[in-house]
């Protein structure tokens, strides 16, 4: 997910792993100043503050000390917890059929905990349609979107007193209990009426059970699937005289397989389910947003409306009520057209040079520098020789996602994109220097097609243009660059721009 100056990777699990976490976010390995939270030693810190208001939060302050995560919240942090009433906490329990904590499975009740928790500052102005700055505790994009003046979190609590400032955080009090999101996006769409159509038809395409998977084995961790749901509900459907899955085979499918990638049901499909996870306020203002199997792309513009694949002649947007909704791996939307399948017009692709899903399954990710000194084995699709690449982390610096990749000396470094639409393209990066401006050569597939200076540049300057590009099949593509000149390379992303 696309994030603006917010570290969105804190996962909590056992407390030495989540102040393990905090502690190391606090790193740095390039000789930068760091900048603190900066402590209110008038004020009380979280725990405290709980703790000294039983009227209102003595259950909830139970839980903090049955599950230990009172230690964790008199730390530095910063934290933001989202705080439930005593009354909220009662209306958990008498609908779980308990009297108090102590009927509860103490996991359970620490996934609780820490589905309130995030290690970051959110304040009630930062809050916006879509989700909130942090992921929480559980590795969880938690939805927010407003109702009326009030902010409606996961579309069940309501802050009802906002921005408490403590000494190591932010509270906000609740009137409901944030119950831990568990199901996946098919799992989760299927708990609202109205999308049976939808459902059967990514169960009929062979879709379900990778939009079913949570997580899986990676290396010696588990690593958290992410996706994006587009969903078209049954009375959308109705209206083109589709009431059954056989209707949508039936208008789409072109050959007996339904589950054949060239089949134009599963095409229709697959269509609506996007990789990574996207809720609105993620939503860049114009982008493109890759389907789960790459082979193709939808453009988002944000403007005055949220708009799908826009044309002179329209675009789909989206059912706001029925949008943003959480699932444990990933959002899921309801869209307002049947949003048919189609091959895009050539877009700008800005490709960031930290956008692989093996990079950003380590702690370092947008946390912490880390540097790497295997360039041949390290990632999949990224190699470099050179003394080591780093993975660089700078807040407020004309960054996207304030991260990017930093080599130095004399040094090769290659990615390879996403898939890229066929298309003839202008390209050109953002870069920066440290310690001396390097001249590289750019290649392309193995062809060089000119050289960029980074004399030309500036930390907060233009991207700079290195070339032009025709592709004439959509395939991944490999960007190299070899300093000419050495000096140090900050290297944040490549961008496709299409040859008018």
């Amino acid at each position: 997910m696309k994030t603006t100056g917010a570290i969105k990777n804190w996962y909590s699990a056992p407390l030495k792993i989540a102040l393990l976490s905090m502690i190391m976010g606090f790193m740095v390995q390039c000789g930068d100043d760091v900048v603190p939270w900066e402590t209110k030693s008038t004020e009380m810190v979280i725990t405290d503050y709980v703790y000294n208001n039983p009227d209102q939060f003595s259950d909830f302050g139970d839980l903090l000390a049955y599950t230990g995560v009172e230690n964790l919240l008199r730390v530095r942090g910063p934290f933001t917890l989202l705080l439930p009433t005593n009354e909220a906490m009662q209306a958990y329990y008498a609908g779980k059929n308990v009297s108090s904590y102590t009927e509860i499975d103490q996991q359970e009740l620490e996934d609780l905990v820490y589905n309130h928790l995030f290690q970051g500052e959110i304040t009630a102005g930062s809050i916006g349609q879509g989700s909130l700055l942090y992921k929480n505790g559980l590795g969880d994009y938690v939805a927010s979107e407003f109702s009326g003046i009030e902010i409606l979190i996961n579309k069940t609590a309501i802050i009802i007193k906002r921005d408490i400032p403590t000494s190591n955080g932010y509270v906000h009090h609740i009137d409901h209990v944030l119950e831990p999101v568990t199901g996946s996006v098919v799992e989760e769409l299927a708990t609202y009426p109205g999308y049976s159509i939808f459902l059967d038809g990514l169960e009929a395409a062979g879709l379900s059970d990778t939009l079913n998977t949570i997580d899986f084995e990676y290396g010696s961790a588990t690593a958290r699937t992410r996706y994006t749901l587009l969903a078209v509900p049954d009375t959308l459907f109705q209206r083109f005289g589709i009431n059954s899955v056989d209707d949508l085979v039936d208008r789409y499918s072109d050959s007996p397989d339904l589950t054949s990638l060239d089949n134009g049901f599963y095409e229709y499909m697959v269509y609506h389910c996007l990789n990574e996870t996207h809720y609105f306020n993620d939503l860049a203002p114009s982008d493109i947003y890759y389907l789960i199997t790459f082979d193709n792309n939808l453009n988002i513009r944000v403007d005055e409306d949220y708009k799908i694949n826009p044309t002179d002649d329209g675009y789909t947007g989206f059912y706001y009520e029925l949008s943003n909704i959480p699932a444990k791996n990933g959002a899921i939307h309801t869209v307002n057209t049947l949003l048919e399948n189609k091959l895009p017009d050539p877009q700008t692709i800005t490709f960031q040079t930290t956008d692989f899903f093996d990079l950003q399954q380590g702690p370092y990710y947008l946390n912490y520098y880390q540097r790497f000194y295997d360039g041949e084995n390290t990632f999949e699709f990224i190699k470099w020789e050179g003394e080591f690449m780093q993975y660089y982390l700078k807040p407020a610096h004309n960054l996207m996602d304030d991260d990017c990749l930093n080599m130095n000396g004399h040094f090769e470094v290659e990615i390879t994109t996403q898939k890229i639409p066929k298309g003839d393209y202008t390209l050109s990066g953002f870069f920066f220097m440290g310690g001396g401006y390097p001249k590289m050569a750019v290649y392309v597939d193995g062809e060089r097609i000119g050289d960029v200076d980074l004399q030309d540049g500036s930390w907060g300057g233009s991207p700079l243009s290195f070339g032009e590009v025709s592709f004439t099949e959509t395939k991944r593509h490999t960007i190299r660059l070899e300093s000419l000149r050495p000096g140090g390379l900050f290297w944040d992303y490549v961008r496709f721009t299409p040859k008018k």
